[in-house]
């Protein structure tokens, strides 16, 4: 059956992640000021170590729970590894900020990206689906608009508003029942094996593999034969590949 809609991934398939060093900076700046206003005062040291481990929590909830914390869940755990209370209305202004920064160190459009997305969208239906992490989905739409593309896409699955991440097969049929298209008639591309290609495949729709960011963590991890039906290493591949798929 043919190709009626593309879903795509966010980050390292869309957006590069540019300034995430920075983001993180910002975020133990954040909460050094919150510390300090309580009366703690910890070293660089320990707020990078627990910045660390936060990012591990998620991992592991990501990995296993097929779920990503919320912001606020995340800057709860954090609160808790350096062993400081705080009441929900202190985490609320801190995971609002968290979540807002992406605005203020912006990752970067991949290669290719805006361009081809001109071509695809005149003949596909387009969606994105993504995993989130401190930046939700309402943030995420913030930054498509930003770099003009938000009014590309028809529809959107965010693992902080679907309550499921990928490979789970929601996080695709979210998308797919809001365009009234079955599974055979899409094509999702993503960076990640295990999440983007097998959550893909394993709800009967076409996957390729984009490995065009090479500073990914993901793209530097991946080993093995891919199930994809294709893999690219740049956007300007895209049109012409799917065409024949």
């Amino acid at each position: 059956m043919a190709i009626k809609v593309i879903t795509i991934d966010f980050w390292n398939t869309l957006f590069d992640s540019k300034n995430g060093n920075e983001r993180n900076q910002y975020r133990n700046k954040i909460l050094k000021d919150h510390f300090e206003e309580l009366g703690f005062n910890f070293t660089d040291g320990e707020y990078e170590n627990a910045m660390k481990a936060s990012w591990e929590y998620f991992s592991k909830i990501w990995q296993n729970d097929m779920r990503t914390p919320l912001s606020s869940e995340l800057v709860e755990y954090y609160f808790k590894k350096m062993g400081v209370e705080a009441d929900l209305e202190r985490i609320d202004e801190i995971a609002f900020t968290f979540e807002e920064s992406i605005i203020k160190f912006k990752p970067d459009l991949l290669p290719g990206v805006k361009e081809n997305l001109d071509i695809l969208k005149s003949k596909y239906k387009l969606a994105i689906v993504s995993d989130t992490g401190f930046s939700p989905g309402k943030v995420l739409r913030v930054l498509l608009n930003h770099y003009g593309i938000f009014d590309h896409f028809s529809a959107f699955s965010f693992s902080d508003e679907t309550g499921v991440s990928k490979p789970h097969k929601k996080a695709f049929q979210h998308v797919l029942d809001q365009l009234a298209y079955f599974p055979n008639e899409a094509i999702h591309i993503g960076d990640i094996e295990k999440t983007d290609v097998i959550g893909a495949k394993g709800i009967g729709m076409k996957a390729i593999l984009f490995s065009g960011d090479k500073n990914s963590f993901f793209y530097k991890q991946q080993k093995g034969k891919s199930i994809a039906d294709a893999e690219v290493g740049s956007w300007d591949e895209i049109p012409t590949l799917i065409d024949t798929l």
